[in-house]
C-alpha cells in the first residue's frame, strides 16, 4: 500500500458526503450483501462480526476500520451484538486533472482500495463519527459543512494511522488513546468510569496502566492539561477567571482557584501579574469573548458539576443551637460592654441617652467608635481588586456571600440587601430569625445590580471568585471591598470585613472568643482526636471526599483530629469513583447529601453507593459509624455561625460516642 501516493491524491481530490449511518445488528442477524453505491468507511465501534467484501473476508472487532470502493459487494454477519458507523463519501479529482495525478490514480487509487485497519487511536475515530452523525442528521447546510470538515478529520487520521502501521503492527494502546482524548475532551466532564467504558478496559486495569507508564492517574494527567491551558489565557487574554475556569472543564471557580494554587505554588490572579506581558494600557484582544458562550453555558450548573461547596440548610433541631445562640448573644453583649467601659473614659458624655431607632450597624459603630469623631476619619481598606477609601461605620451595607452574611450578624450588623442561602430560600434556618426584613438581591452568582443600587449602600461587600466581572459596576453604586477566595480558612474574610465595617477590634476579640472555644473543646476532647475522621459528600453527579482545606477540614486540623490517608491532604476535595471507595474509609465518616433540583435523586445515588460490596466492607460501615450531617453547618454557609454550630456538633457527637 503506497500510503504517500494515498495521502497526495486525498490533498487533490474533491470530497462530498452521501450519507452516514449507525446500525445496531444482533448475533445471528446478517446483512443482505450491499452494492456499494460510492466508497465507503465502516467502523465498529462494539461487538465483532465476518465482514465480507468480494470474496474477501475479515473478522472485525471493536474499533475495526473496513474500506472499499464503488461497486463493490459489503456483507456483514454479526459473530455478538455489533454497531458501526457506515460512511458513504464520494471522491474524484478535478477534471481537467494533471497527468502526474491521472497517473497516480491509476497506480493507487485509495477511493477503490479494500483494507482493514485496526485503529490505534480509536477514541478519535469515535469522536469524529458520532460528531458526524449528527451534523448529517441536522440536516443545515451549515451542519452538512461541519460533517464535511469532520470527515477530512476522519480520513487524515486513518492516512496518519496506515503509514505507521506499515512500519509495524500497532495494538491500540489504552494509555496513548486516554491522553489522546483527554487533549481533545479536557473541556468536558471526565472520569476513569469513562474513558474505560470508551476504551472497552475496566477503570482499575487503566489506571494501573497508566500509573505504570506515566506515572501519574489518568485525572491528575487531566489536571495538567487543564492547568497548561488555563496558563495560556491568564498570560494571554484578559478572560475573566471564570470564564477561564469554564473553558478548562471547570464550573467552578472556586475550586479552579484552590486547584491552581495547589498545583502552580500561587493564585491565578498573581500568576497574571507575574507572567501577562505589559501592554502599555493598551487592552490586549481578548477571543474568549465570544467563543467562550459556546464552551459553557451561560446558567451552568451551581457547584459541580457545577458542584460548589456551601448549600444546604440547618435544621436547628436538638440543644446545641439553643447553647451557642445564647452563647453568642452573651458573647457579644460582654465585647460590647468591654468596649463601652473603654469609651466611658474618653471625652463622651456620661449618662448620654442612646437612640433607640438607631439600626444594629449604627448601634455596633455607635458604641466602637464612641469618643472619636470617626464620621470624619478616612481609611483605606486594602483588598482582592485593590483599594478602596471609607469613611466611618457605614450603615447600609450590601453583602453577595453566604459566608460574608453570617460575618455581618455576628459583628451585630443587619445587611439592607444580601444574597439568598443556597438551600432553604432566602436563608438559611440558623440565620433567618436575624435577616427579617432584609432584601434579597440575587444569589453568589447573579446579584441583581439594579436591586442593590436601589437599597442605596453604603458599602458592598463581595468576593473576587465570585462577582470580579460586575465589580466595576458595583463600584460606581458604592465603596465596594472584595475577599479573594472562598477558602476554607473562612476567618481570613472575617478579619477583612470587620476591618471594612470598622468593627476591626471588635472583629478581633469574637475570634480570641471562638479559638478560646475551640481551645476548651480540644482539650475536652483530647482523649477521641485519634479517631479518624472521613468527610464524603452525596450529589446526584458527583461523589466527593472533604480534605483539609474546606470548611469542615480547617476546624477538624485546628481540633487536631486524625484523618484517613486520602483526606489527610492540603488539598479541598477528590472526586470519587466507585473503585476508590476505601478512600472513604475511617473511624468515623461523616456525610452530607447535596439535592440540587428537590426530586429526591441523591438519596438513591446514596443508597446505590452504600450497597456497593466495596462500601460495605469499610469499617465504618461494619461498625455502623457512618452518620449524616447538615451540609448547611458542615460546608455551604461558610461563616462565623455555621463555625461554631459546626464546633457544637463535633463535641456533641463526640462526647456520646
Amino acid at each position: 500500500m503506497d500510503t504517500a501516493a494515498y495521502i497526495k491524491l486525498w490533498n487533490s481530490a474533491h470530497v462530498r458526503i452521501m450519507d452516514i449511518r449507525r446500525q445496531n445488528l444482533q448475533p445471528g442477524k446478517t446483512v443482505p450483501a450491499l452494492l456499494l453505491p460510492s466508497s465507503a468507511y465502516l467502523y465498529v465501534t462494539e461487538g465483532s462480526a465476518d465482514i465480507r467484501m468480494d470474496g474477501k473476508s475479515w473478522m472485525a472487532g471493536p474499533y475495526s476500520v473496513v474500506h472499499g470502493g464503488k461497486g463493490a459487494h459489503l456483507a456483514v454477519r454479526p459473530e455478538e451484538a455489533l454497531s458501526y458507523y457506515l460512511i458513504l463519501y464520494k471522491a474524484s479529482l478535478p477534471v481537467p486533472a494533471r497527468r502526474d495525478l491521472s497517473d497516480l490514480l491509476t497506480r493507487s487509487n485509495p477511493f477503490q482500495s479494500q483494507y482493514v485497519l485496526q485503529a490505534s487511536q480509536p477514541l478519535y475515530l469515535l469522536d469524529k463519527a458520532q460528531r458526524m452523525l449528527e451534523r448529517w442528521q441536522a440536516a443545515g447546510d451549515l451542519d452538512k459543512l461541519m460533517a464535511q470538515s469532520l470527515f477530512i478529520q476522519f480520513v487524515h487520521e486513518i492516512m496518519g494511522q496506515l503509514g505507521r502501521q506499515q512500519l509495524a503492527a500497532i495494538r491500540p494502546d489504552p494509555v496513548s488513546q486516554s491522553i489522546r482524548y483527554m487533549e481533545e475532551h479536557y473541556r468536558e466532564p471526565i472520569s476513569l468510569e469513562l474513558l474505560g467504558e470508551l476504551l472497552h478496559c475496566s477503570p482499575r486495569q487503566l489506571l494501573r496502566k497508566f500509573r505504570d507508564k506515566q506515572g501519574l492517574s489518568p485525572i491528575d494527567y487531566l489536571i495538567g492539561i487543564r492547568l497548561r491551558k488555563a496558563k495560556q489565557l491568564l498570560a494571554g487574554t484578559q478572560a475573566q477567571l471564570k470564564e477561564i475556569a469554564e473553558s478548562v472543564g471547570y464550573a467552578d471557580s472556586y475550586y479552579f482557584s484552590r486547584l491552581f494554587k495547589k498545583h502552580e505554588g500561587l493564585s491565578p490572579g498573581r500568576y497574571r501579574e507575574l507572567y501577562r506581558p505589559a501592554r502599555g494600557g493598551e487592552r490586549p484582544h481578548y477571543p474568549l469573548a465570544a467563543s467562550l458562550l459556546s464552551i459553557a453555558a451561560a446558567n451552568a450548573p451551581r457547584y459541580s458539576d457545577n458542584e460548589f461547596d456551601n448549600h444546604y440548610h440547618y435544621r436547628g433541631e436538638g440543644d446545641s443551637t439553643m447553647n451557642y445562640r445564647s452563647r453568642r448573644a452573651l458573647a457579644a453583649l460582654v465585647i460590647c460592654l468591654s468596649l463601652l467601659l473603654g469609651a466611658c473614659g474618653s471625652a463622651a458624655p456620661a449618662g448620654s441617652p442612646a437612640d433607640a431607632s438607631a439600626s444594629p450597624a449604627a448601634a455596633a459603630a455607635q458604641t466602637a467608635q464612641a469618643g472619636t469623631n470617626a464620621a470624619d476619619v478616612s481609611r483605606t481598606i486594602k483588598h482582592a481588586m485593590g483599594e478602596t477609601t471609607l469613611k466611618g461605620a457605614p450603615e447600609r451595607i450590601v453583602i453577595l456571600t453566604n459566608e460574608g452574611t453570617e460575618a455581618l450578624l455576628a459583628l451585630g450588623v443587619k445587611p439592607v440587601g444580601a444574597v439568598q442561602s443556597w438551600y432553604q430560600k432566602p436563608w438559611y434556618k440558623h440565620i433567618e430569625g436575624d435577616m427579617r426584613d432584609v432584601t434579597v438581591v440575587g444569589d453568589e452568582l447573579q446579584p441583581n445590580i439594579e436591586l442593590i443600587a436601589s437599597l442605596k449602600p453604603d458599602l458592598i461587600i463581595g468576593n473576587k471568585v465570585r462577582q470580579e466581572k460586575i465589580y466595576e459596576q458595583l463600584k460606581q453604586i458604592a465603596p465596594t471591598v472584595f475577599s479573594e477566595d472562598l477558602a476554607g480558612d473562612w476567618k481570613i474574610n472575617f478579619t477583612l470585613y470587620s476591618e471594612a465595617l470598622n468593627l476591626e477590634e471588635q472583629g478581633k476579640k469574637m475570634m480570641e472568643a471562638f479559638d478560646q472555644r475551640v481551645k476548651e473543646a480540644k482539650a475536652k476532647l483530647a482523649g477521641k482526636l485519634d479517631t479518624k475522621v472521613s468527610v464524603v459528600r452525596f450529589s446526584p453527579t458527583q461523589v466527593r471526599i472533604y480534605q483539609k482545606q474546606t470548611f469542615s477540614g480547617v476546624l477538624l486540623e485546628q481540633l487536631g483530629f486524625a484523618r484517613p490517608a486520602a483526606q489527610d491532604k492540603d488539598n479541598f476535595i477528590e472526586v470519587m469513583s466507585k473503585e476508590t471507595i476505601p478512600d472513604m474509609d475511617g473511624d468515623v465518616m461523616f456525610y452530607f447529601a447535596t439535592d440540587t433540583t428537590g426530586d429526591n435523586k441523591v438519596s438513591k445515588v446514596v443508597e446505590e453507593w452504600m450497597n456497593d460490596p466495596l462500601f460495605k466492607n469499610l469499617n465504618v460501615s461494619k461498625n455502623n459509624k457512618v452518620v449524616q450531617v447538615d451540609e448547611a453547618v458542615w460546608n455551604t454557609a461558610g461563616g462565623y455561625e455555621a463555625a461554631n454550630l459546626l464546633l457544637d456538633e463535633i463535641v456533641a457527637y463526640f462526647e456520646k460516642h
